[in-house]
């Protein structure tokens, strides 16, 4: 369904250079010499006593809620009749339940997944079935041979719960930060889950890469902002667009569905 927001220009130029180092980038090497720092600084500053949600409206309230706090065992950050946030024992994220009232829609089961990457991915896939939930995917390689494992099942509303997991490998290996917003690339599962990606099949790289792909928040990227053509290489020697020294570029707002 097409949408009516404006759309500046650059803001897609921007999104597709960095697209573009995704489909270049073979190795952790290359996300650091290729990956620049965001145009523009994160400008938030956390709340408390939660800091991020998302939020999505079922049909039937009841069964959602139920099957979060009393199947899955999600701690409750706030509770009313007609509202939930739930979060992780340790605070990681949160999210939020809603019913949809009269007159509105529920979210779209597909709108949204929900993922985690867990530790022992097989084991806590007995235990959940020993609670009766149902896996329309058992765990199992993302391709043969491969010791990445995903699997899946559904809330009640029918949105996507996601497990993904390493079997075989050493999975206690610490990630350090050299500072906020940087990655310091390890063996695992940094660097290894990146090299896994590369063995998925496309079906799966479109579903879910975006969540497993490291991210590292500095070191030079490319981007093109001429004419839109996906298939031509990007210049390493082109620069960012706002490290321009020219006049400011007031922004052209633009309806998405123009060419």
């Amino acid at each position: 369904m097409a949408t009516n927001y404006p759309v500046n220009p650059r803001v897609r130029a921007y999104g597709k250079a960095r697209i573009d180092i995704a489909r270049r980038a073979a190795s952790p090497s290359d996300w650091e010499r290729l990956w620049k720092p965001s145009t523009h600084p994160f400008p938030f500053r956390w709340g408390q006593p939660w800091n991020a949600c998302v939020e999505y409206r079922v049909d039937d309230f009841a069964a959602e809620v139920g099957f979060f706090i009393d199947v899955l065992g999600f701690p409750v950050n706030a509770f009313d009749p007609d509202y939930a946030m739930l979060t992780s024992p340790g605070g990681d994220f949160y999210f939020a339940i809603t019913p949809a009232r009269p007159g509105e829609s529920a979210t779209p089961p597909d709108a949204l997944r929900l993922q985690f990457m867990v530790i022992d991915i097989l084991d806590t896939t007995r235990e959940l079935i020993s609670r009766g939930i149902f896996f329309e995917q058992e765990p199992q390689p993302c391709q043969e041979g491969s010791s990445l494992y995903i699997g899946y099942f559904r809330t009640p509303h029918g949105i996507c719960i996601d497990l993904w997991g390493v079997v075989g490998e050493e999975m206690d290996v610490e990630i350090e930060t050299e500072e906020p917003g940087s990655i310091a690339y390890t063996d695992f599962p940094t660097a290894r889950i990146h090299e896994t990606l590369r063995e998925i099949t496309p079906a799966a790289q479109n579903k879910s890469q975006a969540q497993l792909e490291p991210q590292p928040q500095k070191s030079p990227y490319v981007i093109s902002y001429g004419e839109d053509n996906d298939d031509e290489e990007s210049d390493d020697n082109e620069d960012h667009p706002l490290e321009e020294d020219e006049e400011e570029i007031e922004p052209e707002y633009v309806d998405i569905d123009q060419p």
